[in-house]
């Protein structure tokens, strides 16, 4: 019995200081700023990404800085996997990061965006220029670049089942693209 407390006296000591650690930083944040450095980087290290957290920093700091942070933190390949997957959030995010990021990283964003047209059409086109811009238009998006054979009647089908009066421009610059193609 005196074995068995304090073994768990032991173990529960640790247990508590660690509490009361985490306790102090979350009450005292100026304290938890240099307190919480540990072997693996900074408690903000450990921050999620998420596109409401990038849109505020965005809304916040700019695009500009956020880019930056970006690259500096190698969070990009997360973002052009969010887009690709067709998430709408993350979607919405490319008119402000992709003239912010550098020439191959906004390619690589415009890829993500065109693997993200059969996916989630809608959230694309909304996104897109009505001018047809370089970076955001309909003929640089929906053309099939290096994209598989069996993309594009998928993209197009998806294209075709969007019925919204607000996307008809888009959706036709998009068409037009994809029905170019040999």
């Amino acid at each position: 019995m005196f074995i068995r407390r304090a073994l768990l006296a032991r173990l529960f000591t640790p247990l508590r200081l660690a509490l009361l650690a985490t306790g102090l930083v979350l009450t005292f944040p100026a304290i938890g700023a240099e307190a919480v450095t540990t072997a693996f980087g900074p408690l903000e290290a450990a921050q999620p990404l998420t596109a409401r957290g990038l849109a505020e920093r965005i809304r916040q700091d700019g695009a500009h800085e956020v880019a930056r942070m970006l690259t500096r933190e190698r969070e990009w390949p997360r973002v052009r996997r969010a887009v690709a997957a067709g998430w709408e959030n993350w979607i919405a995010l490319l008119p402000d990061l992709i003239p912010a990021a550098d020439q191959a990283t906004g390619r690589a964003l415009q890829g993500a965006l065109r693997r993200a047209l059969p996916r989630n059409p809608r959230a694309v086109l909304a996104i897109l220029d009505r001018t047809n811009s370089a970076e955001l238009g309909g003929r640089t998006i929906c053309a099939p670049v290096a994209e598989p054979a069996s993309w594009r009647p998928r993209a197009l089908t998806a294209i075709r089942g969007v019925h919204d009066i607000h996307l008809i421009d888009q959706g036709a610059d998009c068409l037009h693209a994809l029905e170019e193609v040999p």
